[in-house]
């Protein structure tokens, strides 16, 4: 049995041929779990006046398909920085058991952007996570902040410059084992800065770090500026207007129904160009393994 609380559309479980890729019965029941977290998503978010908007490969999906692109295993939504503040500040109380809102400050030693929402009753392991035992492993969604980012684009690509770094500190200060493995060479640069990292931690910890990317992310948080991002270094690629987020339309998603950014066709534009075209490309997770239905402590143990 699924640990989910919708109700599916009948036949919603059995393998399915979509644009001519085959959706197994496996990916399906993936699917069914995380629009049960988009769906407890929703409700929270509802209930405390937040906005939101599916993001990337939902969104694209979401206007293309009105569902999952057919080849795609995730669910990603995106929030502005105070409603993800406040998300933030409610969810311990909002998110009960199965679910679970993970950051780094939830999960030491974690380092992802953003957050995720988990249903801590299945199991999602994938690259580094098999390494950090003590994380919940639970199949998510993903929830990413839009930065007000500055209009200059000297400022930004300082920024992002710095982000880029940053992050490759966080990374290697937190996963330093998997990145430096014994007997391989090395450049020296990689070497420093790996050493550089393990002393920050010492000296900071790994939440402080974090703390103090998400602040310099946030930096231009209320100051008027014309254009909004994920400045988070993994998803900062591309900027858009806020006037493209100026208000959602609701269009359906599979069984229920998801908000979308008014501007979506210049959101998509920006991302994909011309975004009607299907091109295949694999999950970025690389998944070692998923199990809707084993929680996920069990394969831990």
């Amino acid at each position: 049995m699924l640990p989910i609380k919708i109700a599916l559309p009948e036949g919603f479980l059995e393998e399915e041929v979509r644009c001519g890729y085959t959706v197994s019965v496996e990916m399906k029941k993936l699917w069914a779990v995380e629009l049960d977290l988009l769906a407890e998503f929703d409700r929270v978010c509802r209930k405390h006046g937040l906005t939101y908007f599916v993001d990337s490969g939902t969104l694209l999906g979401a206007v293309r398909h009105k569902g999952f692109i057919p080849w795609d295993d995730d669910i990603d939504v995106a929030m502005f920085r105070e409603d993800y503040r406040k998300l933030t500040r409610i969810a311990a109380q909002e998110f009960q058991h199965p679910y679970f809102f993970q950051t780094p400050f939830t999960d030491p030693g974690l380092v992802m952007g953003g957050s995720r929402l988990r249903n801590s009753d299945t199991t999602l392991i994938s690259d580094f996570e098999n390494q950090r035992p003590y994380e919940n492993k639970g199949i998510f969604i993903d929830i990413f902040v839009l930065d007000n980012v500055p209009d200059s684009e000297a400022a930004l690509s300082r920024a992002k410059v710095f982000l880029k770094g940053y992050w490759r500190v966080l990374r290697y200060a937190s996963y330093y084992d998997a990145y430096f493995k014994p007997g391989k060479k090395y450049s020296v640069k990689r070497l420093l800065l790996g050493k550089v990292s393990l002393g920050l931690k010492h000296v900071f910890g790994i939440e402080n770090l974090c703390r103090g990317y998400e602040r310099y992310c946030s930096r231009w948080h209320g100051k008027d500026t014309s254009r909004v991002g994920p400045l988070e270094c993994e998803r900062g690629k591309y900027t858009y207007m806020k006037e493209w987020y100026d208000s959602a339309d609701i269009i359906p998603f599979e069984c229920v129904n998801v908000p979308v950014p008014r501007g979506y066709h210049e959101v998509l534009t920006t991302m994909f160009g011309d975004y009607m075209v299907m091109r295949q490309i694999s999950s970025l997770h690389r998944a070692l393994m998923f199990d809707p239905e084993v929680p996920y402590n069990r394969y831990m143990q």
